[in-house]
């Protein structure tokens, strides 16, 4: 049950690193082909500005967490 947002904080903070470089390289290129590379910067900004928050909320889930209480709560009967 522990795994699932460390995966998913992975996912995120791991996106946002490839946006990032996608968004450096954009920007040099940007004068070569301004439609392209100007989407891949919008791109890269909302990235950065919707989906990168959601890190600062996965880890205060993994880092608040109390080893199995909340699993171990229910009994088998129960899942």
């Amino acid at each position: 049950a522990g795994s699932v947002p460390y995966l998913k904080l992975a996912g995120i903070v791991l996106g946002g690193w490839q946006m990032a470089r996608a968004l450096l390289a954009a920007q040099q290129k940007l004068n070569d082909d301004p439609s392209f590379y100007g989407a891949k910067i919008a791109t890269a900004q909302f990235f950065a500005e919707h989906v990168l928050p959601q890190a600062v909320a996965l880890e205060a889930s993994i880092t608040s967490a109390k080893g199995n209480e909340g699993i171990l709560a229910l009994s088998e009967d129960q899942f």
